[in-house]
């Protein structure tokens, strides 16, 4: 914006004001998921009322009423706002300013401040969401809003001239932008890893209750993404561990919090996976590497149940490498785990005690057996694996097993743990996820809420700790399938994969393992580009190969793009092209020049004017007249065509005798 803009006081066609308004309002929309609906109300009403003014000037409010509105807006922000959080603060009074300009915008200056707030608004949206669909938003809006920039600075008229103008602002940068961001030296975490605060808990938490797992299934929000450094491991050897649970309390298992760090664990070298896990937000410190974690990245936590846990609460997307055994022996079993292993809750129903006396009856001495024994009976009972388990009867663990026999994983996780323990086998119940889906056109899995499992751990003498899965036994699909978990709410039993085969189907699945992996690489390049990963490109460029003139070949790259970037702005047209009174004036510079006197483009109307007098006092009257014309045609509020009209043939009937020794613009007027 240039501060002698000679338009800067003109008036704005309504057009441009009434699209103004529209595109402010886009930029302020996002925010109603971060900000106090009262500030969105007032920010929103401003712009509403300020749109309803251009069409009725007497709804414009006068100075006293803005100054009325702004106290009050103030009053508004302290007391909805916490000041605390500058972020949530600075972005509330942005939102109110942008309400109160475009109350008292009236001229073109002032509605080049509101696009100038409007940018910055958009820059805040980045504050609270990085995803790649509200990127593609705002970059939308930014070209708008330069697009209404170019309209404003008067380069044309035409909506193609000011489309061409945008494009080649808007394209012509974006080089430069890009190897900045290439270069630009990055922080040890990327640039908008803002801690958030009061991101909504999500996903499998630290206690479980019967019929939570599959609230979770119903959700297929992403939980994490895994990208293998080798080939994936099967399917059905993809149990991502989270918390482990061992109290129940005749409704809800919880878990304890051991002190003591993992226990040395055998594994088999052979069966080591190293994989990199991009963690969604969740409001909790839980981290689900596979099931058995044994190399961990700096700061992350694990306890002797190999319970794994972040530093701090995620509340933003982060990657993180691991490293698992897929075959592992824990160690021995502790007095404290043999007592929790074996505990079973007040009043536990002599039924399915029964049961699993029954059990240890036929195999006195074979714990493996009775686990077997366990699984055959889920598998020989006609017991259903859905989503609707219905309301229990009296004890739940009782009317699962005798009565409904419907339940999703947790039903026959919790019952088949307790009735393990009722065997005198010590169990304990494992929450995390199952399986995932793999991206094709990525290469990575997709591991969502709908993954969500539950599974058993027994203690096998010969064995250690043993994962058993009933829901296996049940619906062994499920482990090699992911659930359809829109299909299965429609149906009495969970349906696995797609239902429907037909190509709308198959290419709406396409479309969205493309829009999946177009938001893993926005978040890998863009969002999360660290120092690390921005070394790992550069070397991928070659540039590691360069050593010490590495620098130099990138400050000449930035060099380059910066004169072509000056270069394409050189092209760009000003608004002396298209103005009609700029146009006549170069006319009448042009004639003056021709006559002899010297018209530099940087001298100004008054002082040519002064010049041309004492050339040719006997046309001072049309000269005056000339000048007069122009400068209330060029910098009054609104162009006259009469008045143009009046200027042309002035400047046409001007007769001016030729000098053949014309002015020079270094040597004094009027020789």
């Amino acid at each position: 914006m240039r501060l002698n803009d000679p338009l800067a006081n003109q008036s704005v066609p309504r057009g441009i004001r009434s699209a103004l308004s529209l595109v402010l309002a886009g930029t302020v929309l996002p925010h109603l998921a971060h900000l106090p609906l009262a500030i969105m109300a007032f920010g929103l009403a401003g712009l509403t009322w300020g749109l309803v003014a251009q069409y009725r000037s007497q709804c414009r409010p006068g100075r006293a009423q803005l100054t009325l509105l702004a106290i009050a807006g103030l009053a508004l922000l302290v007391l909805t706002v916490p000041l605390s959080d500058g972020r949530l603060a600075g972005t509330s009074l942005l939102v109110m300013m942008l309400g109160l300009k475009q109350l008292e915008s009236n001229n073109r200056r002032d509605h080049r401040i509101g696009i100038l707030l409007g940018l910055v608004v958009v820059l805040t949206q980045f504050l609270f969401d990085q995803s790649l669909p509200l990127a593609l938003y705002l970059f939308s809006l930014t070209a708008l809003l330069l697009g209404l920039q170019v309209a404003l600075s008067g380069v044309s008229p035409r909506l193609g001239e000011i489309a061409r103008t945008t494009a080649l602002l808007f394209f012509g940068g974006l080089p430069l932008a890009a190897a900045l961001f290439l270069f630009f030296p990055r922080l040890d975490h990327p640039l908008w890893a803002i801690s958030h605060g009061g991101v909504a808990r999500t996903g499998v938490s630290g206690q479980m209750r019967l019929g939570q797992i599959g609230e979770l299934a119903r959700s297929e929000a992403v939980a994490f993404r895994v990208t293998f450094d080798g080939p994936p491991p099967p399917r059905a050897a993809l149990y991502w561990r989270g918390p482990v649970l061992w109290r129940f309390d005749g409704r809800a298992w919880h878990r304890d919090d051991p002190k003591t760090p993992p226990a040395a664990v055998r594994t088999d070298p052979n069966a080591r996976i190293h994989y990199r896990m991009t963690v969604e937000p969740s409001g909790r410190r839980w981290l689900f590497p596979l099931d058995l974690p044994m190399d961990l990245p700096p700061g992350v936590q694990i306890d002797a149940d190999f319970q794994v846990r972040a530093p701090t609460v995620i509340e933003e997307r982060q990657q993180l490498s691991f490293g698992s055994a897929i075959r592992y022996r824990l160690p021995g079993l502790s007095p404290r785990e043999r007592r929790a292993g074996l505990a079973l809750p007040e009043g536990f129903p002599q039924r399915v005690r029964a049961l699993a006396r029954d059990w240890r009856r036929r195999h006195p001495d074979d714990d493996a057996a009775v686990v077997r024994a366990a699984l055959n009976h889920f598998h020989r009972q006609p017991f259903v694996y859905t989503l609707r388990p219905g309301r229990a009867e009296g004890d739940p663990t009782e009317d699962f097993l005798f009565r409904s026999r419907r339940g999703f994983c947790e039903y026959y996780a919790s019952a088949f743990t307790l009735l393990m323990r009722a065997a005198g086998i010590p169990a304990r119940i494992v929450t995390g996820y199952q399986g995932g889906t793999r991206n094709p056109l990525a290469d990575h899995w997709v591991v969502r809420q709908s993954d969500a499992h539950a599974w058993a751990e027994v203690w096998l003498e010969d064995q250690g700790w043993t994962r058993v899965d009933p829901t296996a036994a049940v619906a062994p699909e499920r482990i090699e399938t992911a659930i359809d978990p829109v299909s299965s709410q429609q149906t009495d039993a969970v349906v696995f994969g797609s239902t429907d085969s037909a190509w709308l189907r198959r290419l709406a699945r396409q479309g969205r393992w493309l829009l999946d992996a177009l938001d893993q690489g926005w978040y890998l390049w863009v969002v999360g580009l660290d120092q690390k990963r921005q070394h790992d490109l550069l070397a991928r460029l070659g540039l590691d190969r360069l050593g010490p003139y590495a620098e130099a070949v990138i400050v000449g790259v930035l060099f380059l793009l910066l004169g072509l970037t000056g270069w394409l702005m050189s092209r760009l047209p000003h608004a002396s092209d298209h103005d009609p009174a700029a146009r006549l004036w170069a006319d009448y510079r042009r004639r003056l020049q021709k006559a002899g006197l010297a018209a530099p483009d940087w001298l100004g109307p008054r002082s040519l004017l002064q010049r041309a007098r004492q050339r040719w006092p006997d046309q001072a009257a049309t000269l005056d007249r000339i000048t007069h014309e122009y400068l209330s045609q060029r910098y009054g509020p609104r162009p006259d065509p009469g008045r143009l009209r009046q200027l042309r043939r002035l400047i046409r009937r001007l007769r001016l005798p030729s000098d053949r020794h014309p002015d020079h613009p270094g040597s004094p007027p009027g020789r």
